[in-house]
């Protein structure tokens, strides 16, 4: 475990590999003032289950306490390899 610490970890903190890491996605909303915040979070929790009938180890950090760049960095430092976000214009573009 040592070894991939050292060979995986940075000062930005750990990425493992995706057959490694205990989450492999992190579904992260978006949400501006004027959005629609509960489409978004309706679509991240569409994201997750979807990832999950895939079979990724995946889950959505919902919480409000905290903006998405606080987020991006939590998760980044512990390690999980990919990141989607989810924000407004992606609902609208249907993407």
């Amino acid at each position: 475990i040592g070894v991939m610490i050292m060979v995986h970890g940075d000062d930005k903190g750990l990425v493992l590999p995706p057959k490694v890491a205990s989450l492999q996605v992190i579904v992260i909303p978006v949400p501006y003032k004027d959005a629609d915040t509960q489409g978004i979070l309706d679509a991240c929790s569409e994201t997750v289950a979807a990832l999950r009938a895939a079979g990724f180890r995946a889950e959505a950090d919902l919480r409000e306490n905290y903006s998405p760049g606080w987020k991006y960095s939590q998760w980044e430092m512990k390690g999980v390899p990919l990141r989607i976000e989810i924000g407004p214009r992606d609902l609208a573009n249907n993407q």
